[in-house]
């Protein structure tokens, strides 16, 4: 990659945080930059620019997915995985339940159960709208952490001060998104500000002293779900973070053949996907390749919340699927933020409209 791209990308500033959206254009919203570090032992990388002071978390924080069939799927899929390991008298906690979702799957069958986050918005008492913080006491036998650990800066000091307030040598269940899956798909889209760390099964493997109790690679082999004992947690793991610096380009050479694959698109762009993925290609597409963004029209989302509301920095609204049918025409392109849920979005446009529409995965 030539010096120039190079110098593009170190000046792009990133959204803090891509779950929020605007109900106006030009809101200035918080940003930062990403300066990635790679820690070769742990096999591990973070972003060493990350403030966790830029990073409030509210009620108008959105990452919810589960109104996606194919999502709901997963979730289930993750479901069985506690069932089948975990009898339904035990105690859980959940740390980062978000919206309480998974809660209330979990919640029908396990009753000694409690959550703790400071985005949710329910009425459910066994959910804390807050941190989790000295004064807890932990005395579950097991603790659920999905699409939690990622967010946090110091990801081995967040796990040991879990292990500290605990009493019963807990085990831990952890969800994240595979680091290896992003590499091989050159999904340069899926680095963030507000997620500061990027994982591997090695890296687990590390955490928990090669005493993983259980592994496996879920959605498509984009997550990674582990389930390990909290006293099982490596004390050396904190002598072992010495990392160097590894820039994007590095760990994305094709980053500019993804946009080359649209630059024969000649009628409008909708982007189906009103969250990260979608924001963040976009941003990088407006910088690299402003003709093709300008053809880009809405993003599609059926999280009413998301729509009539747009995407930080690049200032699209998200629509209703139903407001795109009526707006959609014949060639014009549907770019898909994420390939699992294609075979769900064509059969919902095809069951609505018969155009010829030209579908590309954006991963």
């Amino acid at each position: 990659m030539s010096s120039i791209l190079r110098s593009k990308l170190k000046k792009i500033q990133f959204p803090a945080l891509t779950n929020i959206r605007n109900s106006k254009k030009k809101v200035k919203n918080a940003k930062g930059k990403i300066h990635l570090k790679y820690n070769h032992i742990n096999n591990f990388v973070f972003n060493d620019a990350f403030d966790v002071k830029k990073i409030k978390y509210n009620k108008n924080y959105n990452n919810e997915q589960s109104l996606s069939l194919v999502f709901k799927t997963h979730l289930k899929d993750v479901f069985k995985i506690i069932k089948s390991n975990f009898k339904k008298d035990i105690k859980i906690l959940e740390v980062g339940c978000g919206k309480g979702i998974f809660f209330e799957i979990l919640e029908k069958r396990y009753k000694f159960i409690r959550g703790f986050d400071s985005t949710y918005e329910g009425k459910n008492k066994k959910i804390k709208k807050r941190y989790l913080d000295e004064k807890d006491i932990i005395d579950e036998k097991l603790i659920i952490l999905r699409h939690t650990l990622e967010h946090i800066q110091k990801p081995y000091d967040f796990l040991f001060f879990l292990k500290k307030i605990s009493i019963n040598n807990p085990f831990i269940l952890i969800e994240a998104p595979n680091f290896e899956w992003k590499l091989k798909r050159q999904t340069f889209f899926d680095i963030t500000y507000e997620q500061p760390n990027y994982f591997t099964m090695k890296t687990f493997q590390n955490i928990f002293s090669n005493k993983l109790i259980y592994k496996k690679k879920l959605f498509g082999k984009q997550y990674m779900l582990v389930v390990a004992r909290l006293n099982d947690l490596n004390n050396n793991i904190k002598n072992n973070i010495k990392s160097r610096k590894i820039t994007l380009d590095k760990l994305f050479p094709n980053l500019l053949k993804k946009f080359n694959t649209l630059k024969n698109i000649n009628q409008n762009i909708f982007i189906w996907g009103g969250a990260t993925k979608s924001l963040m290609f976009l941003i990088y597409l407006k910088v690299f390749n402003p003709s093709i963004f300008k053809k880009v029209k809405f993003a599609i989302d059926i999280d009413k919340k998301k729509q009539n509301k747009f995407l930080q920095i690049v200032d699209i609204m998200i629509i209703s699927p139903k407001k795109m049918l009526k707006i959609i025409k014949n060639g014009d392109t549907i770019l898909i933020s994420n390939s699992n849920y294609l075979f769900e979005i064509k059969k919902y446009v095809k069951e609505h409209i018969d155009l010829k529409i030209d579908y590309k995965c954006i991963d």
